[in-house]
Formats: structure tokens, sequence, C-alpha cells
């Protein structure tokens, strides 16, 4: 018989020998076959107008198929791809990264932001079998990818245009694109009106709509105040904003949580619906918006885009500093960096040379304009105005010094959370990899608004671009930026 000690290792040895082997089969990667039919099962569900079809198809890939509030949700996702893309055709599959299958498909809608798409699932850690999300990216015609080597800045130039002109004859582009490569521009354009009712073109420096790039800024901030010693990533809010009434806020949320939406806070959108979005004018009066809501989970455990979090950073800035958010970011980040035409306006003051924005209705199959779909003024969430030149200007100012040190530099744009399989959110700012090469950047959208700025590091090129309508300046910075990274070495 065996000893009682040994008995009991033989259990725990059991025991762990089992526990090994679930794990492994958890993480194992699932077999091509398996990803080749989850993304062809996923075009054919799109494809045919079938709701019994797409469930089935949910039920067998989705990792929450369990859920019926899930489904439901994404049924509508599915319906709106549909919609948005058309008959779709698959023209090659890459299964070369496991955790994010993807698809060139080839679309057929006359709105389509390309002819051609990357279509990629992105598979859950815990469950590599299924999938969590799924996204698109304008994908490169195949005789551009038949290009062996790095594609030219002539090349890169001659491509972009190409592909913008298209969707300006689309009707989906109005806007302005800079691309630079180590800080100077080898091509920028502008297209489309800046107000259509009288016919202003857009121009180099004309004001777009920021949506949340603001939060850059805000991020900026932060990090320059903590370099002065006088707040620390690690510190409660309660610290300096010590009148809060909701005490579940300030003594459980840091600095950190805020800038990397892990605080649990929702976002004030629901607030807005019922009140006059006008009277919303200084970072306090958005603050105020959710002040007494519970969190949505415990700080720290999850993440959770929210709009929020920067507004509290905002009022950190102002307990700090004694000065107001937008002047100290107009003195401490704009100024510096050279941006002339970056700032919270408010809308219903005369800002010369800002673009009017324009929300797409399908309905009705024309653009209107947005002066009821935002407030009255931008925050340290967003919502404020900026040109592609004064972003190619902040992204010079970023990497030179001017705003930040080397070290803090990379505190800043050093990914802490991770989003999914080649995206990680820093401090108010994304840290990707896009075929391998680094970017840092943020976008930002709204009915009517989008905008885009990714840096490239190790490239040394920087995108920016500003439409003042929906969508096309993500579209056209995901294009451009395949073409950066086409065929490119990348680095150890």
């Amino acid at each position: 018989m065996y000893k009682k000690e040994t008995y009991e290792k033989q259990i725990l040895l059991t025991a762990f020998t089992i526990l090994l082997t679930a794990c492994s089969l958890i993480q194992a990667a699932p077999s091509d076959d398996h990803l080749t039919k989850a993304l062809t099962g996923m075009i054919d569900a799109l494809n045919k107008d079938d709701v019994a079809k797409r469930e089935a198809f949910l039920k067998k890939y989705y990792v929450n198929a369990d859920s019926a509030s899930a489904l439901e949700r994404w049924q509508g996702h599915l319906v709106r791809y549909s919609e948005m893309l058309g008959n779709i055709k698959i023209r090659t599959i890459d299964l070369s990264d496991k955790a994010q299958p993807r698809a060139l498909i080839q679309t057929s809608s006359p709105r389509s932001m390309s002819e051609f798409e990357n279509f990629f699932l992105n598979m859950d850690q815990n469950k590599p079998e299924k999938f969590f999300s799924m996204g698109l990216e304008p994908g490169l015609n195949p005789e551009i990818t038949a290009i062996d080597r790095p594609l030219t800045n002539e090349e890169i130039r001659r491509f972009t245009k190409e592909y913008i002109q298209s969707l300006v004859d689309k009707d989906l582009f109005s806007g302005a694109v800079s691309l630079a490569k180590d800080g100077i521009p080898f091509y920028e354009d502008v297209y489309g009106k800046a107000d259509l009712r009288w016919g202003v073109d857009n121009k180099l420096d004309t004001k777009f709509n920021l949506g949340s790039m603001n939060k850059m800024f805000t991020g900026v901030a932060i990090c320059q105040l903590v370099e002065q010693g006088k707040l620390s990533f690690d510190d409660k809010i309660n610290k300096y904003l010590d009148t809060l009434p909701n005490d579940e806020l300030a003594n459980n949320i840091t600095v950190h949580q805020l800038l990397t939406h892990t605080s649990g806070m929702v976002s004030y959108w629901e607030a807005m619906a019922n009140m006059d979005w006008t009277a919303l004018r200084s970072v306090k009066d958005f603050a105020d918006l959710n002040l007494n809501d519970k969190l949505s989970f415990e700080p720290g455990t999850e993440f959770q885009y929210s709009n929020s979090g920067p507004l509290y950073l905002g009022l950190i800035i102002e307990k700090i500093t004694g000065m107001d958010y937008h002047d100290y970011i107009r003195e401490h980040v704009s100024k510096p960096a050279g941006m002339e035409n970056t700032d919270c306006y408010h809308v219903d003051a005369v800002i010369p040379n800002l673009a009017q924005g324009y929300a797409w209705d399908p309905e009705t199959e024309t653009h209107w304009a947005n002066i009821f779909q935002h407030s009255a003024r931008g925050s340290a969430a967003g919502g404020g105005f900026s040109t592609v030149v004064d972003l190619q200007r902040f992204a010079k100012a970023l990497y030179d010094g001017t705003l930040l040190s080397k070290e803090m530099l990379e505190t800043y744009t050093t990914g802490k959370i991770e989003m999914g399989p080649n995206d990680k959110y820093a401090y108010l700012i994304g840290d990707e990899l896009w075929n391998g090469h680094r970017a840092v950047g943020h976008g930002g959208g709204a009915p009517g608004i989008n905008a885009d700025l990714k840096i490239f590091p190790d490239l040394g090129y920087t995108i920016a671009v500003m439409v003042n309508y929906d969508e096309a300046a993500t579209a056209v910075s995901q294009f451009v930026t395949q073409l950066i990274t086409h065929n490119r070495e990348v680095p150890e």
C-alpha cells in the first residue's frame, strides 16, 4: 500500500497533469481548416439574407453565443456589414496569424470604401476556435500586392491619390490628407467642400473636427505634469478632486486607470440625450453628467472605452495648474508644437475656415449637416478642431522632445492594455502593429466627423487624414498604412 505522503503526492501529480492537459487544449491553435471554414462561413452568412443561417454561424463560431442579447447584437452587425459590402467574393485567405485569420474580399456595394477589403476575425485567447470580434480594412489591389519590394514615396503618393479619387467619385470623401517621411511632407491634398450650402472648398488649413483625438493632448498634458513631479500615475483621483460627492469614483480610481479606460466609468452619452447640448461648454459641464453613476466594473479589472475618464483627467489638470483645461492645452501643447489652428472652439463662434460636418442618411441617400449631433464645444475627451498640417506638427513635436522627454514619450506611447492581437492602448493613445511595424496614434469619429493620425517610429512615416464626412479618414489611413508597410523589413 502507498504511504499517506506518497498517495497525496500521486493525487497532486495527477491533478497537475490534468490541469496541464486542459491548459494545452485551451491554448491549442485551431487548425487551418477550422479557420478557413470560419472565414468562408462568415462570408457566406453575409451574402445570404437569411437570419437562421447567420444565427447558426454565430452559434458555431462566436465566443459569446450563449448570450441571447449578444447574438441579437451580432445579427445587427452582420446586417450592417452586408448592406455596406454588397455581394462578396473571396480572393485570397491568409492564415499566417492564427489569432487573426484574414480574407481579401472583393465587394460590390457602391458605398463600400474599397473594391478590395481585408476582412478579419479576432480569435479569442482562451477559446481560439471562437472569434470575439471582426473588422475591415481597405485592401490593396492584387496588382499592388504583386510588387515584390517596398513602395517608393512616389508610388505611395500615386496609389493614395488614385484611391482617394475613387472615394471622391462615389461622394465618400471630403477632406484633407498629409503624408510625411522624417517630418517632411511628400503628399498633401484636399478634396470636397468645407460648406456644401455655400460651395466653399476645403483647404489644407481647413479646421476639421478631431472627434476623440483630443484625448492624445490630454494624455500628453498628464505626462507633462508627472514629469514635473506634480502627480503620479498611481495616485487616486480623490487626492486632487477631494470634493467629489461620489466616493466610489473618488476613492477607487487611479490616474493610470483613467488614462487606459480601465476605470469602470460609463460614458456620458445617455445623460446627454436628455439635455441641451449647447449648455456643455467647460470640462466640468461634461464631467458632471455622470458624476453619480455607478461603476460598471471594479477599477483595473477590465477595459471599456469611455469618454468620461479623460474628463476627470481634465479636472485634475485644472486643479493642479490653476488653469482652465483649454488654456493649458493651448499654452503647453499646441503653442510649443506650432499648432496654430488647433483648439476647442465654440461652434457658435465665428471661426474662419472651419469645416461643417455632414452625416450620410441612408434612407434619403443625402448628406445632412451635423449641427444638432454634437456639443457646443469640445472637451478633454474630444470634439476639438485641428488641421492635417497641425497634426503633422504634433507628431514631430512628440518625437523631437518638444512636448515630452524621450523616457516619458516611451511611457506615454507604450501599450498597457491588450485590445486585440496587434492592438494595444497606452495613455490615451493607441499602440498598434501593422505588418509587423509599430504605429502610434489615435482616431476620432462621430456623425459627419472622422480623423486619424498614425506615426510609424521605426519607418519615419506619419499619416494625417481629416474629413467632414463619415468614416473615410479611417479608410484612407488604413489604406496608406498598407502601402507604407508593404514588403518592408520588420525590425527585430
